[in-house]
């Protein structure tokens, strides 16, 4: 998150579901809580399958009490995220969202292998990560599909009671290059997001890229991901007419605006949240001035950038991703499962791109699940986990292989043109060569100073 995180803008950056169950007095209403799930169909598709990935749910007989959480009917697993946060209420509930339609839709198909899921939903509120963490230590099998904007607030505790997790996304280095934890979709601290499209437009338009300029972030853990894109940009041939760096929440975007005008950017950055880059917008709109390409981190991908910047979003306003946008639906059936999935068991909600990260976590670790039998460890998991490659989440994104920080980022991307009247998928731009997708291994390159662990 996004994308894609921040306090406030923080979580977007991180640049990404209803059970049966019982009730655990290790949790409060405030810190977390126990959901059930409601039986139905699965959006069209057999029971147990979604999208490519066949029977991953369903009944059967597995056995044992094999690890924590784990019984012969059930098993007991967490998510987490910061949706109480009192700076941004809301903030991440998409992965909750998630977890409560994926833990409905396999439990009305039977299960995994006939155990049914009990969700825990540890509300981290931003700086409560290392309490939560301590709670999911004490009752969980695994964390699955969580994502935390102070995620390294919670590595100890959860690397010291040995918890193992399927994150979303991961926000900073510690987090993203612990033991124990795998992503889907890898976010790496060695390669930026952004190259495969620096590339594509430099190659339509290599004037603009003599004027390239980018607003980075005061907060570390945000600024590192603008640094990683900032030495993209240089290994592209990109020229830097403009680097500046904001706080947290800006009262005024016009002083930033009057920057990009005056150094005469054309190409430009901004790595913050989809609300605070449509005020940035405005106020470029109130000057009469916009430039000729933003490019953005796929946190952008939400429709507050389309309901906040409204006329503002003139130019090529694009969006770098990896995911199946949900513009595309009806012509990709596991995209359209999801909607419909999220829908039915997440009491209509509107899916989101952080969701997508969510549910990819999700089906991987039940897949992994269900791959180790009766032999479900969690030592088991992750390494039937990590054995996967060319991972869609059954059609959901670009193939990807699971990985952590040290890994290489995708080599997929499809540009997303943000409009005042919606979203629209680039083809010009991108030049797919893999349904939708640009992929090549030029677009995922080491930047000189960065390290791979």
């Amino acid at each position: 998150m996004k994308k894609a995180l921040w306090c406030v803008p923080l979580v977007t950056l991180a640049l990404v579901a209803t059970g049966c169950s019982r009730s655990s007095s290790k949790s409060s209403k405030s810190n977390g809580s126990n959901t059930s799930a409601t039986s139905g169909s699965s959006g069209g598709a057999a029971a147990g399958d979604f999208g490519d990935v066949k029977g991953v749910c369903g009944s059967g007989n597995a056995k044992g009490a094999t690890e924590q959480g784990v019984t012969d009917t059930s098993i007991r697993v967490g998510t987490m995220a910061d949706p109480g946060a009192q700076v941004q209420p809301g903030l991440d509930q998409e992965l909750f969202d998630t977890a409560d339609a994926f833990v409905g839709w396999c439990n009305a198909a039977g299960g995994i292998d006939g155990r049914k899921l009990q969700l825990d939903k540890w509300d981290s509120k931003l700086t409560e990560v290392a309490a939560r963490m301590i709670q999911a230590c004490q009752s969980d099998f695994m964390l699955v599909g969580n994502g935390e904007a102070f995620d390294s607030s919670g590595v100890d505790q959860r690397v010291k009671c040995k918890l193992a997790e399927i994150p979303a996304y991961a926000v900073s280095k510690q987090a993203g290059t612990a033991p124990m934890s795998l992503q889907p979709i890898p976010t790496s601290i060695y390669q930026s997001t952004l190259g495969g499209a620096m590339k594509a437009i430099k190659q339509a338009d290599p004037e603009a890229t003599k004027h390239w300029g980018l607003l980075s972030s005061q907060l570390q853990s945000v600024k590192d991901a603008g640094d990683r894109d900032r030495a993209a940009a240089k290994v592209v041939g990109f020229n830097e007419v403009y680097y500046d760096e904001a706080p947290i929440l800006v009262d005024n975007y016009r002083p930033y605006a009057q920057n990009l005008q005056s150094k005469g950017v054309q190409i430009f950055e901004y790595v913050n949240a989809p609300d605070n880059l449509a005020a940035l917008y405005r106020s470029l709109k109130d000057l009469g001035y916009t430039p000729k390409y933003g490019l953005f981190a796929g946190n952008m991908y939400d429709q507050k950038l389309i309901q906040n910047g409204g006329a503002a979003l003139t130019g090529n306003v694009l969006v770098t991703t990896g995911i199946v946008p949900f513009e595309l639906a009806s012509s990709h059936p596991a995209t359209r499962q999801y909607i419909d999935i999220l829908s039915q068991y997440a009491n209509g909600a509107k899916p989101k791109a952080l969701g997508i990260n969510s549910w990819s976590a999700w089906l991987l670790w039940a897949k992994s699940v269900k791959a180790c039998g009766n032999d479900v460890t969690r030592d088991c998991v992750m390494k039937k986990a990590a054995a996967v490659t060319d991972w869609t989440a059954g059609g959901l994104h670009a193939p990807s292989t699971p990985g952590n920080g040290t890994s290489p980022a995708n080599q997929c991307f499809v540009l997303i043109r943000a409009t005042p009247s919606g979203f629209q998928v680039d083809e010009q731009l991108t030049k797919p060569n893999n349904g939708i997708f640009n992929c090549s291994p030029g677009n995922a390159f080491d930047l000189p100073g960065f390290a791979k662990s």
